[in-house]
């Protein structure tokens, strides 16, 4: 029996949030017009973001041209949204974007809660589901074997459902918890009969070597907006430091900007991708294709209904018994950066009209 990466990380750490005050309006690459001016060039501003290509902030915004940033910008790479909430919640981040599901995960698992969700992020949900062999149309088919998938991600919360559209629990298969890049690897290898991941480089991948995508993940994933609806976190500490609430909102509209970057240049971005995931560029035209124009990648301020999806994933998680308390999803939320990041989106809207012109990749 495979054993890879079992267990969950630990959350830690209680602080309440102060008040935010309406800091900043980002209006370029490399400069910020503040209301109040902070002294950004002191700030130093640790993120959280993905490993994997389609998913790094700092490939993103380097090829969009925004990496010069009028504060220091440091990474924390990590595999899942998930851990990468678990970075903001331990402090050894000051921001991350995070799915529902990690927050959840985080607010009902009985520890400290050390985040405040600032903001929402709408995404696509081409690029998520269970690949299995071909042959296999039905996670039924899969009962008592082995399936992989990433822990605190969509790929866990879309395993319980689809497990429980089937009449299944996590209790009639095999769990094995592995990060992204080993779970493909021994899904390859034979090691594992399914897994159940998201990007669209692991799943070319596996289906380049003929595994096929299970049908509904994407759907399983559309909440009341139409679209994943993950969230900006934000550790409670780093927002009462003036100059990172200015920071934070700088950098939420300016990954905005960048991901309408990619639209419009969407074959320099395929090729960035294609080069930094060894993948051909047709395929992942293809795939980014698919998903943006499904749903543009965008963030915005927070909205009540990004609130009462996230509750449904933490009601799902607490049903089916992997938190054991109600999680009060809303008492995470706070509204008091939106009108920084409503205005310093304008401004970046203002600066590259081009760019946000282009709502279907060409």
């Amino acid at each position: 029996m495979l054993n890879i990466g079992r267990g969950r990380r630990p959350v830690r750490g209680l602080l309440a949030i102060g008040g935010l005050t309406t800091a900043l309006v980002a209006c370029g690459s490399g400069t910020a017009i503040a209301a109040s001016t902070p002294n950004l060039s002191s700030v130093t501003l640790t993120v959280a973001t993905y490993s994997i290509p389609e998913g790094s902030d700092q490939l993103l915004l380097k090829s969009a041209g925004l990496l010069k940033t009028p504060y220091k910008l440091k990474f924390v790479f990590s595999e899942s949204g998930g851990t990468q909430t678990q970075e903001v919640n331990a402090g050894t981040a000051d921001l991350s974007r995070g799915s529902g599901v990690g927050n959840a995960l985080i607010i009902g698992g009985g520890g400290a809660v050390n985040f405040k969700s600032i903001a929402t992020v709408r995404l696509n949900t081409v690029a998520q589901g269970t690949l299995v062999k071909a042959g296999i149309t039905s996670i039924a088919q899969l009962k008592g074997q082995q399936i992989a998938y990433t822990p605190d991600s969509t790929a866990q919360y879309v395993l319980l459902k689809q497990l429980s559209q089937a009449g299944l629990t996590m209790s009639d298969i095999t769990p094995v918890s592995v990060d992204p890049a080993t779970g493909l690897s021994a899904l390859l290898s034979g090691q594992v009969a399914a897994l159940t991941t998201f990007g669209y480089t692991s799943i070319e991948i596996a289906e380049s070597h003929g595994f096929v995508l299970l049908p509904g993940g994407s759907q399983i994933l559309k909440g009341s907006l139409g679209a994943l609806d993950a969230t900006w976190n934000a550790n409670t500490a780093s927002l009462r430091n003036s100059g990172k609430r200015a920071a934070i909102a700088d950098y939420v509209a300016r990954v905005d900007a960048a991901w309408a970057w990619t639209r419009a240049h969407a074959q320099q971005w395929d090729k960035i991708i294609a080069a930094a995931s060894q993948q051909p560029v047709s395929s992942v035209a293809a795939s980014f294709k698919a998903s943006e124009d499904q749903v543009n990648s965008s963030d915005g301020p927070v909205v009540h209904a990004g609130i009462v999806d996230e509750q449904n994933i933490a009601d799902t998680f607490q049903q089916a018994g992997v938190i054991t308390q109600k999680p009060d999803v809303a008492a995470t939320f706070s509204d008091q950066l939106n009108p920084a990041i409503t205005l310093a989106i304008k401004q970046y809207r203002a600066k590259y009209p081009a760019w946000f012109a282009a709502t279907k990749v060409q």
